[in-house]
Formats: structure tokens, C-alpha cells, sequence
């Protein structure tokens, strides 16, 4: 983690005087080109990649937003809070109360399980100009965390707004995966599906949240259904070799999982 993390980008004093990404045109440019395939591995869950992407695209505009809070959703993605946490704070000395940022921050206090902070950075969020489904869904992210029962009226908000797509169905479904609550994450990656059948790897994620379930036949299928979209998506074809290897005392510690995860 040490190479990547100081590779970061990040030089305070040529971004001191950086004006906000939402200023910015969007001409046929470089940054904004890498960005766009930053986007694509995100959607992908190609983690590593993703953030490698956000860092050139920083490299290139270093006024993109965009960039920066990609950079701690991939951090964050990886298991990397106090990485993405130390990486907020950098950003957020540039970008000072940008309700993006302050919600990428947000999620990482949460996943530290610093509620306090995780709570006032949202609460900055919500507090400042502008709005959007990210926000909303550190917002429900926090109050699920939180045990609020306000959590699914803030992904109910995250998919109003304006810019919302079939994609924000996915984040509040890792959202979901992440807390262990397998049935409702399936529900928002059905919608997802049905809004854009195409995305192969929200057939993995469906079929990884039927296995945890012990609902194997319906996981296999949808494995095969990734393998079908994307023949070198590696975990659908791993999980489908787990499904074959599983003994009858997994899928019984399965079932008993999803009792306990609906």
C-alpha cells in the first residue's frame, strides 16, 4: 500500500488556488476522457485499476472533483479507511467543504466505525451547496450504521436526483453487501439489472448475494449469465467453481446466514 498511497496525486501548493470541477466545461480532453474510464472500472469493481485512473486523470486536471472523491470511494472500496480517511483530508484542504468530499470522508469515518465524525462530515454534506445521489447514499450509509431507521428514505432520495442512474442502484446494494443484508441489496440489484441488463458484473454481485443466501441454482445462473456478458470476468468463474466444490454443511450454513441476513 505504501507505493500507491505516496503515488497519489497530490502537490499542495499548485492545487492551492484550484477552483471547483462543477466550473469546469467538458471539452473532448484528456482528464475528462480517463475519468469516463475510471468510471467504467469502478462499475466493474476493478478497484485497483479504478483508482490508478482517477490518479492520471488528477495528473492531467487537477481541478477534476470528481477525481479526488474517486480516489477515496476506491480507497474505501479496498479495505483502505484510514488510507481514504488521511486522503479526504487532503482533498478536503483544497475543496474546503465540498458536500462530495465531505461525504467520500463521511464513508470512510463509517467504515472506521468513527460514527461521530462519519456523522458531522455528513451532516457538512448535507449542509452545503448543491446535492447529489452520493451524498444521499453516505447519508443512508451512515444512519444504517447508525441502526437510524431514516437510512432507506436517504436511498430513496439518492435515486430522485436528477443525475441518478442505474449504477446508484449498485452503490446502495455494495452498501447493503457490506452490512450483511443480502435480500435487501438484491432488491436494488434487480432494479439495476432491469435498468441495464447489459453490466455483467451486477449478475456477479446478484449471484454472490444468492449464495450467501443458499439460493445455489439461482447463483450459478447468474454466474454463468456474467460469464455469458463477459467471458473474463475471474470471480464469476471462481464462484462458479465454489459452487461446484460446496458441501452440503455450507449450504446449510448458508441458508442459516440468510435467515439471519433478511
Amino acid at each position: 500500500m505504501a507505493g500507491r498511497f505516496t503515488n497519489l496525486e497530490f502537490d499542495e501548493e499548485r492545487h492551492e488556488k484550484a477552483e471547483s470541477s462543477s466550473n469546469i466545461s467538458l471539452p473532448d480532453r484528456d482528464g475528462w476522457k480517463i475519468l469516463e474510464n475510471a468510471r467504467s472500472a469502478h462499475i466493474a469493481a476493478r478497484y485497483e485499476e479504478a483508482l490508478r485512473l482517477y490518479t492520471r486523470a488528477l495528473q492531467e486536471d487537477r481541478r477534476l472533483i470528481r477525481a479526488w472523491v474517486g480516489q477515496v470511494q476506491m480507497l474505501v472500496s479496498l479495505g483502505e479507511f484510514h488510507e481514504a480517511r488521511v486522503w479526504s483530508d487532503k482533498a478536503l484542504q483544497l475543496f474546503k467543504n465540498n458536500g462530495d468530499l465531505l461525504s467520500a470522508k463521511a464513508q470512510a469515518c463509517i467504515r472506521l466505525k468513527d460514527r461521530k465524525i462519519a456523522l458531522a462530515c455528513s451532516d457538512g454534506a448535507m449542509e452545503a451547496p448543491g446535492s447529489s445521489a452520493w451524498r444521499w447514499e453516505v447519508r443512508g450509509e451512515v444512519l444504517l450504521a447508525r441502526r437510524d431507521r431514516q437510512f432507506d428514505v436517504c436511498f430513496q432520495k439518492a435515486l430522485e436526483e436528477p443525475e441518478a442512474d442505474w449504477f446508484d442502484q449498485v452503490i446502495i446494494a455494495r452498501i447493503y453487501a457490506y452490512y450483511k443484508r443480502a435480500t435487501t441489496a438484491m432488491r436494488y440489484l434487480r432494479n439495476a439489472i432491469e435498468m441495464a441488463p447489459d453490466q455483467a458484473y451486477t449478475w456477479y454481485e446478484l449471484g454472490a448475494c444468492q449464495k450467501e443466501l443458499g439460493l445455489l441454482n439461482a447463483a450459478s445462473a447468474n454466474f454463468e449469465r456474467c460469464l455469458h456478458l463477459d467471458s473474463n470476468c475471474q470471480e464469476a468463474a471462481d464462484a462458479l467453481q465454489s459452487l461446484d466444490n460446496i458441501t452440503f454443511a455450507d449450504w446449510i450454513g448458508s441458508v442459516l446466514r440468510g435467515w439471519r441476513w433478511r
